[in-house]
């Protein structure tokens, strides 16, 4: 009977049984199907995925600075250059590491650890704090440095732009192995730790010396002003990368991916400047600010045949090695960015196109009063003189703005805004430097019954130094314009300086018409103080009250000296341009602008070898 009943349990379970195992067989035989999918999608369709991933946790990008082109005045005197330095970086991970070994070796010794990782960290900070102009407590920052998970830090930057000298001490340092004590041992192994990062600073050898063309670099290294900005894709070069494969701990894999492309040094270039003539207008125009307790001077030496500047500079100025401590109107080349009102040194653009259109002749003569009504307003002469009947040469010599806005009146005001626009008076300059000043022209629309008298003796319109000194360059050259620049060569030949068209703007005779009546003005007019030994001089001399800024009128007892002049005067080689803002002992072109220009062109006719003219 029992041998029956275990008969018919076993022929119960055994379907039971059946299929759990048919269930179990059935989820084993879905999990070999999901993993080898699994597999395949892994081995096969995410493979090349999947191992550029592992690839880049292992392989470390270290991108290598370009050293920046260097800059050169016109007679290979170096202006900009790079030097090598040094970031200084440690690995925070591998000192704690270190500093673990360390207490494991003690211990397997039975010894205590006398050293805590923070002694660690101050002996590390007292030995690199003096070699790296740091305080002790920012080091001790970076040498424990930890990520935002609480685990050490892999990089850490202690120091940047070292000398390579101190580069040499250290590493003396950590390669001399004798030690001690095991704590002095350690404190070595954690100085081997130190990684050095090639970069370079700028440097500015001449300092103040045309700092205001050639501007400066920023923390990055990128151009921030003057020609460093306006040529920084030729200076900057083309940075080099390397790639390296490491293990976990950061130790590079002698087997792995080593690949490296070399920095490509930037472009070196030459300018116009010439830093002998850039110091002594440096000089001369201090000088005036300081004779005359004035606000601001700025001076230009240009060629007016080739437009090459050969000197752009104002004052105050900056050393460009400084340039985070400068104040931002030092920074300012005022020369080249500023607008202002010219005053009478617009004079020779007006007497220029009046002769181009044949409105006057030399031979020519007008009634001139000491003051006339225009319109709405009275028009008269600086100086108070007695109704005379002048030349055109005696209008230019004194200087007279009644005379010279009858010559305005006889030429007309559409040829004379035409001639304005011709001289480049409404136009940015062409020059290769940011932030080139583009006077304002009001159109005819905008002109009321006194604008064309205004105008004709430089009231009213702007422009900047800049501008005046292209469009006087042109009466120079014989009506001929040239584009001022400051790029001389790219000796590379990976590029070439912007090469504008030259422009006749007026006839030759016109010009050497209206330079003769500059030429008179500096031997019996207002100019005629104003020397240059040896050399005949055409020039004009300009004191304009200043212009309010943002509204209509002027400013009481504030004025602008000026003067602009070229030489010799039958075959200009130099241009000069002087303005003196708020002088406040004397106000006249003459007499405040006039010296640093005489001297100027002195020292740049000798130091040139322009021939003289005369004994």
């Amino acid at each position: 009977m029992s041998k029956r009943k275990d008969k018919e349990h076993e022929q119960d379970v055994t379907p039971a049984r059946s299929g759990v195992l048919l269930l179990f067989t059935a989820v084993l035989f879905c999990g070999i199907v999901l993993a080898g999918a699994r597999f395949f999608q892994i081995q096969v369709i995410q493979a090349p995925q999947l191992r550029e991933q592992a690839e880049n946790q292992r392989l470390r990008r270290i991108e290598t600075p370009a050293q920046r082109g260097s800059i050169f005045d016109r007679s290979g005197r170096l202006l900009a250059h790079s030097v090598r330095v040094y970031t200084v970086v440690v690995d925070p991970y591998n000192i704690a590491l270190f500093h673990n070994d360390y207490v494991e070796e003690q211990e397997s010794n039975n010894q205590a650890a006398e050293l805590s990782l923070d002694d660690l960290y101050r002996d590390l900070a007292a030995y690199f704090a003096p070699l790296l102009d740091e305080s002790e407590e920012d080091l001790i920052v970076q040498f424990s440095r930890r990520t935002d998970n609480g685990n050490f830090s892999r990089f850490a930057v202690l120091a940047r732009q070292i000398s390579p000298e101190v580069r040499t001490t250290i590493n003396q340092d950590a390669a001399h192995n004798q030690a001690d004590s095991i704590e002095q041992s350690l404190l070595k192994r954690a100085i081997r730790n130190t990684t050095w990062e090639l970069d370079y600073m700028r440097v500015y050898p001449m300092g103040e010396i045309a700092s205001q063309v050639v501007g400066f670099v920023n923390a990055e290294g990128v151009g921030a002003a003057g020609i460093e900005m306006y040529y920084e894709d030729l200076l900057r070069g083309t940075p080099g990368v390397s790639f390296t494969e490491r293990d976990a701990v950061g130790n590079i894999i002698p087997a792995g991916v080593q690949r490296s492309i070399e920095a490509q040094k930037g472009s070196d270039i030459i300018l116009t400047i010439d830093a002998e003539i850039t110091h002594v207008a440096q000089l001369e125009i201090e000088t005036a600010v300081e004779d005359n307790s004035a606000l601001s001077a700025s001076a230009i030496v240009m060629n007016p045949q080739t437009g090459e500047i050969y000197a752009s500079v104002s004052y105050p100025g900056f050393d460009s090695n400084y340039f985070n401590t400068a104040d931002q109107e030092a920074i300012r080349n005022r020369a080249l960015t500023d607008v202002l009102e010219p005053g009478s040194t617009i004079k020779p653009l007006t007497f220029a196109a009046a002769f181009d259109t044949g409105a006057i002749v030399p031979a020519d003569s007008f009634h001139v009063p000491n003051s006339i009504q225009v319109g709405t307003r009275v028009i008269s002469d600086a100086i108070e003189r007695p109704t005379e009947q002048m030349s055109i040469s005696r209008i230019m010599e004194v200087s007279s703005n009644v005379g010279t806005t009858r010559i305005a009146q006889r030429l007309g005001g559409n040829d004379f805004y035409d001639y304005l626009h011709k001289f480049g008076i409404a136009e940015r300059p062409g020059l290769d430097f940011p932030g080139a000043g583009q006077g304002r022209l009001p159109s005819p629309a905008e002109w009321n019954d006194v604008s064309l008298s205004n105008f004709s003796f430089g009231q009213g319109l702007s422009m900047s130094p800049l501008q005046l000194s292209r469009a006087i360059a042109a009466i120079a050259n014989d009506g001929v314009m040239v584009t001022p620049r400051l790029l001389h060569e790219v000796p590379d030949g990976s590029f070439s300086p912007n090469s504008y068209e030259p422009q006749q703007v007026i006839s030759e005779e016109a010009a050497q018409k209206t330079t003769e009546t500059l030429i008179a003005t500096m031997t019996d007019g207002t100019g005629r103080r104003i020397e240059v030994p040896g050399h005949e001089v055409a020039g004009k001399t300009g004191t304009a009250q200043k212009a309010q800024e943002g509204i209509a009128g002027y400013v009481d007892g504030l004025y602008i000296a000026s003067f602009v002049g070229y030489f010799p005067a039958d075959n200009p080689e130099l241009l000069i341009t002087i303005f003196v803002d708020e002088p406040q002992i004397d106000i006249f072109g003459a007499s405040v602008a006039g010296p640093p220009f005489a001297n100027i062109a002195t020292f740049s006719a000798r130091y040139l070898g322009i021939v003289p003219t005369s004994p």
